[in-house]
């Protein structure tokens, strides 16, 4: 999992072209050139922008305070590797006074360990039955089947019959 936090100063908007890589809730109506220039870089690198995933009250989606007003910007965000998006529970704002106009963005991440795929019965592998081999008469049609193969391919390439061959050691293979 990758993930990118800090401050872009970009403003990031609801549109509509957006949302494939940022969500519904953003403080911005339209992006900004910094804003649009994140979503760039978010498309081309296969990220989203998660920090305008989560409803918050709108007090809490700012992560700036303009300097002598009460007005808050949305220009930090926290970018997550597009499959791993949905790990991330919760993203957000405010936090301890740490004596800046800058409010502390917090992450919630739940990383799971994905599962390796599992076959499915009757795609794919075929199961081999290591009884038959193991009785003397199964021992006997495998080894013949086997001194077939190396008659093959000692043989000249033009004076065979592939064909035959091949369907001679199917059929003696197919009755295992």
């Amino acid at each position: 999992m990758l993930i990118i936090m800090g401050n872009f100063n970009a403003k990031v908007g609801r549109e509509e072209c957006r949302h494939k890589v940022s969500g519904k809730h953003c403080l911005h109506e339209h992006s900004d050139e910094n804003g649009s220039l994140l979503v760039q870089f978010a498309i081309r690198n296969n990220f989203y922008i998660n920090s305008t995933t989560f409803p918050h009250k709108t007090i809490h989606m700012g992560t700036w305070k303009i300097p002598g007003s009460t007005e808050v910007n949305q220009i930090d965000h926290v970018l997550v590797s597009a499959r791993h998006a949905s790990s991330v529970i919760d993203i957000r704002n405010r936090g301890a006074n740490c004596d800046s106009y800058h409010y502390l963005v917090k992450a919630k991440v739940r990383e799971r360990i994905s599962r390796g795929w599992k076959h499915r019965a009757g795609c794919g592998r075929s199961k081999w039955n290591s009884e038959l081999i193991t009785s003397p008469e199964g021992k006997m049609r495998y080894q013949v089947s086997l001194k077939k193969l190396e008659e093959i391919k000692t043989m000249e390439s033009g004076s065979l019959d592939m064909n035959k061959m091949w369907n001679d050691v199917r059929d003696n293979n197919s009755s295992w």
